[in-house]
């Protein structure tokens, strides 16, 4: 080899020019640290599947969702049994008075969920299978209006209907229907009517989506057998659709029976119902201990009640689109 082609190989072992004339750049040197992180990486980036992937930055948001919720259950738990240990405050609750709230407050919430789904399943039945297309939209979107207000205005504006002075006495007396106003203000049923109103949109979001995947084919084959409209509802509409109602009541009737605004609103000191009793003793008596054993034996309850309903598949599937 001559002089100039060993300076040459030289330069192309050092990263010099070669015979070309191109710059050529050593190769990095890999034993540092910093080859130690690449080669981590690497690894790391081999190792992490997508699915590992997508766990390890969901994880924080749903520790932290999970903290928030199950934090304040934790401590209201801790407060339920204070002076620690005792279960004095839950002997108190099962007391024959404080019973007798708690079942008026769950039959108040039964009969209105009951009642929202009685005008929810004729209402949803017209808008998805007889409602012209191009209407539905707009009159969906006018049913479920009362979603977009805040809940307290709407039972003042409930408020002001239902007084002595207030518009509905006032049709009634033009038409002749009472003689002198009704009290109907600090009541159950004003209550229930609160209730009803306010909730009968989300059954009506829920009861439609189940509504509009019924094949209304099942209703067409009843009726060519024979069969009367009170039978096509009982035997074909309501079992094809029962899933969804289960669904959509489970979502409301723990909502209802535990309400404060609506009750302290339009029912007044004469009905007593869970959700008063438990702010009571937050801040009126100071009774922390037995506030939190009342809203933890009520949280059984509807435990209880939520799991019975959610052992059918159907409805895990209805409360899964939601």
């Amino acid at each position: 080899m001559t002089r100039d082609g060993a300076d040459a190989a030289g330069r192309r072992a050092d990263g010099g020019t070669d015979v070309s004339g191109t710059t050529r750049t050593p190769p990095a040197d890999r034993s540092g640290p910093a080859g130690e992180v690449d080669t981590g990486l690497a690894r790391l980036r081999t190792v992490t599947t997508p699915r590992r992937r997508d766990a390890l930055l969901a994880a924080a948001p749903v520790a932290l969702a999970v903290g928030l919720g199950l934090l304040p259950l934790f401590v209201l738990f801790v407060e339920s049994l204070s002076p620690w240990p005792t279960l004095a405050n839950y002997a108190e609750v099962l007391d024959p008075l404080y019973v007798d709230i708690l079942a008026q407050s769950l039959a108040l919430g039964l009969a209105a969920t009951a009642a929202c789904l009685a005008l929810a399943y004729p209402v949803t039945y017209w808008l998805a299978h007889r409602c012209p297309g191009r209407y539905r939209l707009p009159l969906l979107v006018s049913l479920v209006l009362p979603l977009w207000l805040n809940y307290v205005v709407l039972n003042y504006t409930w408020r002001e209907i239902l007084a002595r002075g207030g518009v509905l006495n006032l049709v009634l007396l033009r038409l002749g229907v009472v003689s002198e106003p009704l009290s109907l203000l600090n009541t159950p049923v004003a209550v229930f009517v609160g209730f009803v109103y306010i909730y009968l949109p989300y059954v009506l979001l829920m009861m439609y989506v189940s509504m509009e995947r019924f094949d209304e084919r099942l209703v067409e084959a009843a009726r060519t057998l024979g069969a009367s409209a009170p039978r096509v509802v009982v035997d074909v509409v309501v079992p094809q659709t029962l899933a969804g109602a289960v669904a959509s009541a489970l979502v409301v009737y723990a909502r209802i029976a535990g309400a404060f605004a609506t009750p302290e609103i339009l029912g007044g000191p004469g009905v007593q119902m869970i959700a008063r009793i438990i702010a009571d003793a937050f801040y009126e008596t100071l009774d922390w201990p037995f506030a939190a054993a009342m809203a933890f034996v009520f949280l059984a309850v509807v435990a209880v009640g939520f799991g019975l309903g959610v052992l059918s598949p159907e409805v895990r599937r209805e409360l899964k689109r939601w």
